[in-house]
């Protein structure tokens, strides 16, 4: 199970130290695994996520803060594309309208009290796994158009994709889906941990990958597209990766035998 990381964003120490305590309790309630972070900052905590070293699930963030408040903290992170779970710490319940208007998870007063802290985890891990299976349900389907007519592809059945003239074939473990749609288009869709190019009109499922050989590609049940010296390299050199894992897991469990 993946860990959440989840930032507290307060200006005063008191309150960062108490909603670090209270997320670590209700871990401990929910045997959750958290990765949290704290920062007295909004400016700071913004400027890592838009460098790119931080990104988190969710972020507590008090609205009354020096420098940049909490909701222009929130809008900026929005206007970015961020959708992590939100939720306001404040002395007021004045900023309820804005709170949701910003599409933030709801807010909690000061004094924090654990039963309100325990409401907003409970909703961010609701928001969490619901992105999370959204997001795989994108990775693993693709919809297309064939005959004029929407398709839902199963991506893990795609073994390779190949292109004729305008169009895309889908060769499937269970038989071929024609598209009316660009390769460019497609592999721009597509997961490139696993779907990878090997040729200017092949794109290869790594996951089915049984024999990388110097101008083809082996799937194993006869099926094979062919590999351009282009693209042999970058998929030679991680089927040679996978075979040196497989070798060392087999000499690993001998010497345990």
């Amino acid at each position: 199970m993946p860990e959440m990381k989840i930032a507290v964003c307060d200006d005063e120490e008191f309150y960062r130290n108490e909603l670090e305590k209270m997320i670590t309790v209700y871990g401990n309630e929910t045997s959750r695994k958290f990765t949290l972070d704290a920062w007295e900052s909004g400016a700071a905590l913004l400027d890592a996520v838009k460098r790119g070293d931080k990104d988190y699930d969710v972020i507590f963030l008090d609205i009354e803060m020096p420098e940049l408040s909490g909701m222009e903290a929130a809008g900026e992170l929005r206007s970015m594309g961020k959708n992590m779970a939100l939720c306001f710490v404040t002395s007021f319940n004045d900023y309820a309208l804005n709170a949701y208007q910003i599409d933030a998870i709801g807010y909690v007063i000061k004094p924090i009290q654990y039963l309100d802290l325990k409401k907003m985890m409970e909703k961010a891990e609701m928001q969490y796994w619901y992105r999370k299976k959204t997001e795989e349900a994108e990775k693993r389907y693709l919809e297309v158009m064939c005959d004029r007519r929407s398709v839902i592809i199963d991506l893990e059945k795609v073994v390779y994709i190949e292109k004729r003239r305008n169009q895309c074939v889908f060769h499937c473990t269970n038989g071929e889906q024609i598209c009316y749609d660009t390769l460019k288009n497609i592999s721009k869709r597509l997961d490139h941990d696993i779907f990878m190019q090997i040729h200017q009109g092949y794109i290869a499922n790594y996951n089915y990958v049984k024999e990388v050989l110097n101008d083809r590609v082996c799937f194993g049940s006869g099926m094979e597209a062919p590999l351009s010296r282009r693209y042999y390299d970058a998929i030679h050199g991680r089927y040679i990766d996978k075979l040196n894992r497989l070798f060392a897991e087999i000499n690993t469990e001998n010497t345990i035998k």
